[in-house]
Formats: C-alpha cells, sequence, structure tokens
C-alpha cells in the first residue's frame, strides 16, 4: 500500500514537470512546432512515459493551458484579497479586474498568442471530454471575482442591476482576447492601420460605460 502511494506521488509529480516542460515550449515555439519527443527531451523522461502519462498531445496541449491559467490566477489573486477590496466600490473593483486584461496584453503576449493557438486547436482536434472540462474551469478563474464586484456595484448603486453578469463578463473577455489577438498578429492588409495599445483600452472603456447606470 505504502509503495502504491509513494509510485501515485511519482507519477503526479512527474506529470506536472511535463506539463511544465510542455508548456514553456509551446509559449517559446507554439504548439505546432512542438513534438512530443521535444517535451519528453526538456522533461528528461522517456517519450513512452509522455505517451502512457497523457495518451496524446492533444491532452498535453490542454493541460498545459489550464496550468497556465492557473498561474495567472496565482499571479493576480493577490490583488482581490478582502483587505484590498474593502475600500472599493463595485464598479472600482472591476474596473481593476479588467485593467489586468490589459496588463496581460502588455507583459504576456507570449500568452495570449497561445490562447488562440489553443482556441485553433480545438477546433481543429478531438480532446476528451474530461480534458474541455478541465481547461473550461480554468478559463473562469476570474469569474467569481467578477460576479462578486457585480453585486457589490448593484448594492452601492455603481452598477446597472439590468445587466446578465455572466454573459457580460464572458463577452468582454471573448472580446478583448480576440481583439489582443489581432493587435499581437499586426496588420494583415496594406491599408490596416491598428492603434496599440489604444484600441483595447476603448474596448474596455466602452464595457465598463455600459454597465455605469444613468444618472
Amino acid at each position: 500500500m505504502e509503495q502504491d502511494i509513494l509510485y501515485a506521488r511519482h507519477r503526479e509529480r512527474r506529470m506536472e514537470e511535463a506539463v511544465y516542460a510542455a508548456a514553456e515550449l509551446f509559449l517559446k515555439e507554439g504548439i505546432e512546432k512542438v513534438k512530443m519527443t521535444d517535451v519528453a527531451d526538456a522533461a528528461a523522461m522517456g517519450v513512452a512515459s509522455l505517451y502512457r502519462y497523457f495518451g496524446s498531445k492533444n491532452v498535453l496541449v490542454i493541460r498545459a493551458g489550464a496550468l497556465l491559467w492557473r498561474d495567472v490566477r496565482t499571479m493576480y489573486e493577490h490583488r482581490f484579497e478582502p483587505s484590498v477590496m474593502a475600500g472599493l466600490t463595485g464598479m472600482e473593483r472591476i474596473r481593476l479586474l479588467f485593467s489586468l486584461l490589459e496588463e496581460l496584453y502588455r507583459d504576456h503576449r507570449p500568452f495570449i498568442s497561445l490562447i488562440g493557438q489553443i482556441d485553433d486547436f480545438l477546433a481543429a482536434q478531438d480532446v476528451p471530454r474530461s480534458e474541455l472540462k478541465r481547461y473550461e474551469e480554468s478559463l473562469l478563474n476570474f469569474m467569481t471575482v467578477f460576479l462578486e464586484a457585480f453585486e457589490a456595484g448593484v448594492a452601492d448603486g455603481t452598477v446597472r442591476p439590468e445587466v446578465d453578469p455572466a454573459i457580460f463578463f464572458r463577452t468582454v473577455c471573448h472580446s478583448a482576447t480576440a481583439l489582443a489577438l489581432k493587435l499581437i498578429r499586426g496588420p494583415l492588409l496594406p491599408g490596416e492601420h491598428l492603434e496599440d495599445p489604444a484600441e483595447l483600452h476603448l474596448l474596455l472603456d466602452f464595457a465598463l460605460a455600459y454597465l455605469t447606470p444613468d444618472r
């Protein structure tokens, strides 16, 4: 029994090491260029072990994406501690949360690019439903922060109560991510002109203005 527990812990540790190695490679090289042998080499394990742990590259891609979203939440969660939020209105809390979208775009562009690649990957590849659920849950890491801020804003009068908060949050995140990817990729047409990062800031300002009650 004790030996089984030790093996399970060893397996879990090695799997996490492999996911971290894969995530780093995906961020640096992009999903398509990275082979399972590359991940095995980076994680210092045999490629057979990698396939035994994950079954396919598809699963590894989704696990890496979920891991990175978890790390993003860990990186910023100190900003949403009760002691920080206590003196802010609901709208101020939402504004703080949305500022993280701009910060991610400014300081972590490889991560934003990888999120776009994962979306394309999901559209083209067959991924087990259990893994999709895992990734979906990681995407909603900040949903609870927004919902709490929204409720506080309705209570203190700084947020319109007739807005569906879940739909609003998803819409803003989808729109901001799509625009950020567009800005990162740059102009595709000869006459196309992009205002970087002014367009992303304006989009988020529009969203906040929509939430503001009429005076």
